[in-house]
């Protein structure tokens, strides 16, 4: 509803009714919860602080191409028209049709341009929030792979669980998320098999542009790694 009205963002209706959502999932104020959104909702973090004064957030990114390639596997996107999937927005309540206006004036004129555009918008959302915020921390995709021990016990420290936690986190490591789910790895791997999902070239020049140009993001590599992440936990 509030990426249909922004105006929401400022009712209190809006803010007590997240906070009695929030509650609901987060049950027993014993405990310590974690709570994974999607970083298309990077924009209602306001909200969410208002919601729940004092809640502490991580920011997890992932190089913009293996990001990409990733998610247009899981909902099986490889030729869907531009216009398909605008319907399919629009009724999932991603944008408006004001916000894909504003959209094509910049250039989208595809899904592979879309979903690059939102990835660097979500982005930048953070790094503006990171300009007055010294506590918050970026993890990538890649820190972990490269050092699951370390990253792991950092990340649980920031969400102020303790060490000892640590063992028993990295068993997650090799188990899908999504395993009850349409998302499952092995539902999607079913899916793509006789599919090339690929980045296409024309959308990745533009992202190339637009990541400098727009956003402020500086890109490395095949990868599309962005580099400039503020608060960037590294132990590459």
């Amino acid at each position: 509803e509030v990426v249909r009205n922004p105006k929401l963002m400022d009712d209190p209706n809006t803010v007590q009714r997240l906070r009695a959502i929030l509650l609901f999932l987060a049950k027993n104020p014993e405990r310590k919860y974690f709570i994974k959104i999607h970083s298309f909702l990077m924009h209602i973090l306001p909200l969410i602080h208002k919601a729940l004064p004092g809640v502490r957030e991580v920011f997890m990114y992932r190089s913009l191409k293996p990001m990409f390639i990733s998610a247009k596997r899981a909902f099986n996107l490889g030729s869907t028209p531009f216009c398909i999937f605008k319907r399919f927005a629009l009724s999932a309540g991603f944008t408006t049709n004001e916000g894909f206006a504003a959209l094509e004036r910049e250039g989208v004129d595809s899904v592979d341009k879309y979903m690059m555009y939102n990835y660097l918008h979500d982005t930048r959302v953070y790094l503006d929030e990171a300009i007055t915020r010294s506590d918050l921390v970026a993890y990538s995709y890649e820190s972990l792979i490269a050092n699951p021990g370390s990253f792991v016990a950092h990340f649980l420290a920031q969400i102020g669980v303790g060490s000892e936690m640590t063992d028993l986190a990295l068993t997650a490591m090799n188990e899908d998320s999504q395993k009850n789910s349409w998302l499952s790895k092995k539902d999607v791997n079913e899916r793509v098999k006789k599919v090339e999902v690929i980045l296409e070239k024309e959308a990745e020049e533009f992202v190339k542009r637009l990541a400098g140009e727009k956003f402020g993001i500086e890109l490395e590599g095949d990868r599309l790694e962005m580099i400039n992440i503020a608060n960037q936990w590294n132990k590459n």
